[in-house]
């Protein structure tokens, strides 16, 4: 079925996705944990309460021991998980997708994503062999678990002096974490702080358009800086003091070069900017690409002992803190920076921009298609093949890859200076031959 994606259930709520859908799911991921301890919470969704009840209802008849902690972060359903030493967790949420969708989100015990196409779980949902026991339900009060971690995350941090920051909430579970921030001495602007499941403050997904209220707020107020969160808040992107939305990658090379040392690694996802190997190269961090996908760079951090994780959309990875994205943690520690005394503005500006383009094509017809005649089309200019097409110059970079969310296929393309104009309509114009070749 295609609401089972790469690394998460994903579809619209009532037709894709429906309440006994939920359940049978919920029931193969109980089978599969044996009955096990589980960790469950939701984002603001209006379809969040009935899809998690019959997720729930599914889980219990497995046998397992439930948390459940209704609408809070899945960052910070991730660590608790982890500090309990809970089997593992499930999030309903569908990300950054409009509020009509509504997902799945699972997390291994350690609290990073679970892969879960590589486990058994799939099996069990199709031949619908569930285990059967008596489950216990246990609420909790997100609350708490969000004090749990501002405990944890303050013994790790320290500001040389209090710091005003614009939180654009984007009426998603994030709206809990207000008292996070009051904990740790910041001066917290929050916007858009009320939970809304239609989101209808900014929309569900944080950009560089979307964030200029906060941008605004941030210059009006006189912030250090800002920051955006989606609806399940597993994405955060940040404000400057001057109103500017940064990309990722230049958060990413502020954290690496401040807070480690040469010789340590840092997973970037393969549409990243190729400025994080020029930028990071000169301060002895090794950089290696992984696939797109949050579940996918959180693993390959945690294999391999990476010190940082980044993906353009947002997803940043500190297992200094824990190996879930998790917005908040990357906050404080840009925040601990600029407490030192140098604005946020300054530390972007020593990064040079790169022009980057992305461009979306929706497609009617099979992505593994298209590909396949692009990657015959390209095959003389030896493109890199981890993820998608990445042709790469010594001037720029063209990446084709199909989302792993929505019938898309993206253009991404990078120059080192120049005007990109030229090789986006080139490449637009090839994505669409290969679409009726």
């Amino acid at each position: 079925m295609a609401i089972f994606r790469a690394y998460d259930v994903r579809g619209i709520y009532g037709t894709e996705l429906t309440e006994g859908i939920a359940k049978r799911i919920g029931s193969a991921f109980g089978s599969y944990l044996k009955g096990g301890a589980v960790t469950l919470g939701r984002d603001t969704r209006h379809s969040g309460p009935s899809l998690q009840e019959a997720f729930l209802e599914g889980l219990l008849e497995t046998g397992c021991q439930v948390e459940s902690y209704g609408v809070i972060p899945i960052s910070i359903i991730s660590f608790v998980t982890m500090k309990d030493r809970r089997d593992a967790s499930a999030y309903i949420s569908a990300s950054h997708n409009p509020p009509e969708y509504n997902g799945i989100r699972f997390r291994t015990g350690d609290g990073y994503g679970l892969l879960y196409h590589e486990t058994k779980m799939m099996d069990i949902y199709q031949s619908g062999s569930f285990r059967r026991g008596q489950g216990v339900l246990m609420a909790r009060d997100p609350q708490e678990a969000i004090a749990r971690y501002a405990d944890f995350v303050a013994g790790k941090l320290h500001f040389d002096r209090k710091l005003k920051v614009v939180l654009d909430m984007g009426n998603g579970s994030a709206c809990t974490m207000a008292p996070l921030y009051q904990r740790l001495g910041f001066d917290g602007l929050v916007i858009n702080g009320r939970e809304d499941g239609s989101f209808s403050g900014r929309g569900p997904a944080p950009n560089e358009e979307s964030l200029q209220e906060a941008a605004r707020t941030v210059v009006a107020r006189g912030a250090d800086y800002g920051v955006g969160f989606d609806p399940d808040a597993d994405r955060g992107i940040v404000i400057d003091d001057k109103g500017r939305v940064l990309p990722p990658e230049k958060v990413a090379i502020i954290l690496a070069k401040r807070r480690y040392r040469p010789g340590d690694l840092v997973i970037s996802g393969f549409d990243c900017s190729m400025i994080l190997e020029r930028e990071l190269k000169e301060a002895g961090i090794r950089v290696e690409r992984e696939r797109v996908g949050d579940v996918y760079v959180a693993n390959r951090v945690q294999r391999e002992g990476a010190v940082l994780g980044v993906e353009r959309s947002g997803h940043f990875f500190l297992p200094e803190f824990q190996y879930s994205d998790d917005p908040f943690s990357m906050s404080l520690a840009i925040g601990e920076i600029i407490s030192e005394g140098q604005k946020l503005s300054s530390l972007a500006d020593q990064i040079p921009d790169y022009p980057y383009v992305q461009k979306s094509v929706r497609l009617s017809v099979d992505p593994a298609q298209v590909m396949k005649v692009l990657e015959e089309r390209l095959r003389r200019l030896e493109p890199d093949t981890l993820d998608g097409i990445k042709v790469k110059a010594e001037d720029h970079t063209v990446l084709i890859r199909p989302s792993n969310t929505e019938p898309l296929v993206r253009l991404y393309v990078e120059t080192t200076g120049q005007d990109p104009g030229e090789l986006v309509a080139r490449y637009e114009k090839m994505v669409h031959e290969a679409i009726r070749p």
